[in-house]
């Protein structure tokens, strides 16, 4: 109004009239609305009066218009004619920080997701039938939900302007999302806030601060869609940088004003439907880790989610029986209360039982469960950290294939799933994997002792047409696969798709010199705790050292540039009386699911207490060996270092097909 551009009568009729809000939560709707007022006061003065703000409606968004009546029509009359009025108008544009999610994602919550079937029809329609995603769970979250209700409002002319999660921008799940918003909105303007938290190493250090501080984990994107009616179809995209602290963020938020203040980028999506970091679609054509004629492996399997690690996996065996026949005891007591009515129990403490949807389930039917202490496996949790696992199909919520085809001996190449946000990383194992091993963990065995195959021990899982076109033995095809996954030429070629979707395999030149590598890679992997300990390190003993390990942490050091303290990777103080220093910063270089082997040894090695449940899992109950935890760590750092000289060795990727 200042700089002529409005007039106060064109104001005044927006306030009165065209001004809509809504608000779920009594508390905000208040705050909302006197905010609203105070700045609508500033522009009227002290000669024009008080007036009111009509425009502001307590409801559910996305319920109001699920059906005629709102969810508070019967107790709040006046709000009622608010929100017909609401409804009757015309809206063009719409400004929301929508919530990122809803409802419960734990069991114990008890807290079920809000449905709304009239918008996930909507979403089902047109976000999940654009999608080639098989894994179509988040088309539903709250903020998608918020895309959907705002496009179809707006009608076939309008502005949608939202601060939402900025996952979307590059999942995999939501390209039926991209491909809606591409589809259906003329102009769009995203501007990449990053943020995310999680992620790891040196990607962590680029996405920095969140704009919202730390209490989101998730990145951030304002995203400005415009309908006009034309048959343009454009998407301009602006990424905030590397580095930048939230006050550095914010600063060039407001200095950009308008979408005019910010240097664009015009991006095009591709046949994936992706945006960002588009796929190389040579890449394609490679055979698949698994699901093609000339595919490597016939079957694989994603890794062993409990929903309860706490009470059925952890360093001590001993302890791992008592948390599993504590929770199957205290379960059984609550079947024979009030079980097998077709109800969930409502005794949902978390010290005595950890729900999920599974045992729920079996709750409603009343199924007693058996305590079957045979059932304890040894599992690969974490990268080099080996846990004992109750590997029983009643309390392990989603035990997978694993189940029928592992046997009594076996070896698989674990990587990380499709559509994660850490690079791509692999390793192989001879005992059973989490499903977070790698994120999103997918395996491929090396054998399938499934039951179809019991009258061949030692079945191969190796697809021969695959091993016969390079002319090798199943083994040697096992271990070019690895050394392949391995190569940092291969990793960074392909880095965009293998964040995306399963590897793929090609056929390149020097096979025979993969296959050596191969092979002293896994021998190396498979056999870590045997390795010798790094011996080009010093430690330092203070007094008769304990053995036993809380935390170990990194040294600090002085910044010489910034003045600032900052680790000291050199030398990890594994307990008050033991400290090792002069680290290699090779040793650093292997990264696996996101962080250095080392670092994985010094999160995972750690005394931890779950407040829920009240257990603790202590790692130094995992072995007899008192000096078991500080080898591991020496092993490690000599295992790095040795896999960073055969990653070294392996020729240049020249691809034959």
């Amino acid at each position: 109004m200042d700089a002529g551009k409005i007039t106060y009568q064109d104001i005044l009729r927006k306030y009165m009239h065209e001004l809509h809000a809504n608000e779920i939560v009594l508390l905000s709707y208040y705050i909302a609305a006197i905010n609203i007022e105070a700045v609508f006061d500033e522009v009227n003065g002290p000669d024009r009066g008080y007036k009111p703000f009509d425009g502001i409606v307590l409801t559910d968004t996305f319920e109001s218009t699920e059906r005629q009546n709102s969810f508070m029509d019967e107790l709040l009359g006046q709000n009622n004619e608010r929100l017909k009025k609401q409804q009757e108008q015309p809206i063009t544009a719409i400004i929301s920080n929508p919530p990122y999610s809803v409802g419960q994602s734990n069991a114990n919550d008890n807290n079920q997701n809000v449905h709304y079937p009239e918008l996930e029809k909507r979403i089902e329609q047109t976000y999940v039938e654009n999608s080639k995603s098989s894994l179509n769970k988040s088309s539903y979250d709250s903020y998608i939900k918020a895309f959907r209700w705002a496009t179809d409002r707006i009608g076939d002319q309008g502005v949608i302007g939202f601060v939402t999660n900025g996952s979307y921008l590059d999942s995999n799940s939501t390209d039926g999302l991209r491909a809606s918003l591409y589809s259906e909105f003329n102009h769009l303007y995203i501007f990449n806030l990053r943020g995310n938290a999680r992620t790891q190493g040196e990607q962590r250090r680029k996405e920095k601060d969140n704009v919202f501080g730390q209490g989101t984990r998730t990145p951030i994107a304002i995203s400005i869609l415009v309908k006009d009616g034309s048959n343009k179809h454009e998407i301009f995209y602006h990424d905030i940088g590397d580095y930048l602290s939230r006050k550095q963020k914010l600063k060039l938020i407001e200095s950009a004003n308008d979408t005019q203040g910010i240097e664009w980028s015009q991006i095009k999506p591709d046949a994936n439907n992706d945006w960002l970091n588009q796929r190389d679609p040579h890449y394609q054509t490679y055979p698949s880790l698994v699901g093609e004629e000339n595919s490597p492996f016939l079957n694989n399997a994603v890794g062993i989610s409990t929903n309860r690690d706490i009470w059925v996996s952890g360093f001590s065996k001993q302890a791992v029986l008592e948390n599993s026949k504590r929770l199957i005891d205290n379960y059984n007591a609550e079947v024979l209360k009030n079980g097998g009515q077709g109800k969930k129990s409502t005794m949902r403490d978390s010290k005595k039982i950890k729900w999920s949807a599974g045992l729920d389930n079996q709750f409603k039917k009343g199924t007693k469960l058996n305590f079957e202490p045979q059932s304890m496996r040894l599992e690969m949790y974490r990268p080099f950290t080996k846990k004992w696992l109750m590997y029983d199909r009643n309390i392990v919520e989603r035990p997978g294939k694993y189940y029928e085809l592992w046997g009594k001996d076996n070896q698989v190449i674990v990587t990380t799933g499709r559509s994660t946000n850490k690079p791509f990383a692999t390793i192989v194992i001879s005992v059973l994997p989490d499903i977070q091993l790698m994120m999103n963990g997918q395996g491929f065995m090396r054998f399938d002792h499934s039951s179809k195959n019991e009258l061949l021990p030692d079945s191969d899982n190796i697809n021969n047409h695959f091993a016969n076109k390079l002319g090798l033995s199943a083994d040697e095809a096992f271990a070019y696969v690895y050394a392949l996954l391995n190569s940092a030429d291969y990793q960074q070629r392909y880095a965009n798709d293998l964040r995306k979707d399963l590897a793929r395999i090609p056929i390149i030149k020097d096979v025979d010199k993969y296959v050596a590598i191969g092979q002293q890679l896994i021998n190396l992997h498979l056999n870590y705790e045997e390795v010798p300990v790094y011996d080009d390190v010093d430690i330092q003993y203070k007094g008769e050292p304990s053995y036993k390990v809380t935390k170990m942490r990194f040294a600090k050091k002085r910044n010489s540039e910034t003045g600032k303290l900052e680790n000291d990777r050199s030398t990890v103080i594994f307990n008050d009386s033991i400290t090792v220093s002069n680290i290699p910063d090779k040793a650093y270089q292997y990264i696996v699911n996101g962080r250095s082997a080392i670092e994985w040894i010094m999160d995972q090695y750690r005394v931890k207490h779950d407040k829920k449940s009240g257990i603790t899992d202590d790692p130094n109950d995992y072995s007899n060996d008192p000096k078991y935890i500080l080898h591991l760590l020496l092993r490690i750092i000599n295992v790095s270092v040795q896999t960073i000289d055969l990653i070294n060795q392996l020729p240049e990727m020249q691809i034959i097909e």
